[in-house]
């Protein structure tokens, strides 16, 4: 979920680019997103969900892609979430690069 969503404000269609990228990185890490920082806090317990949504909603947590990730796919992943949904690609930009990346065997 985006953070301008999880905050109440207004949002578009930049708001489903984020769960695209989002998505890119779940494919990439084989797991949910933010698993490895809800398994492992530093008091050793979960960290709760809420405490999450809010790091993400602030900026404090993003996504990770694995070192093994394309560049390409981690540039096009990480565009898409970035905090300011006036940044992020558009669904046809994204589509472009995507495809661009593709036919380029990444």
């Amino acid at each position: 979920m985006a953070p301008e969503v999880m905050m109440g404000e207004r949002y578009d269609d930049k708001a489903d680019m984020f769960s695209f990228g989002v998505v890119l990185a779940e494919l990439d890490q084989h797991s949910l997103p933010y698993a490895n920082v809800k398994e492992s806090s530093d008091s050793g317990r979960a960290m709760p969900d809420l405490a999450i949504l809010q790091m993400v909603a602030t900026g404090r947590l993003r996504i990770e892609f694995s070192p093994a990730a394309p560049k390409a796919i981690r540039e096009l992943g990480m565009a898409c979430v970035a905090i300011d949904p006036k940044t992020r690609p558009s669904a046809s930009d994204a589509l472009y690069k995507l495809h661009t990346i593709l036919t380029r065997g990444m």
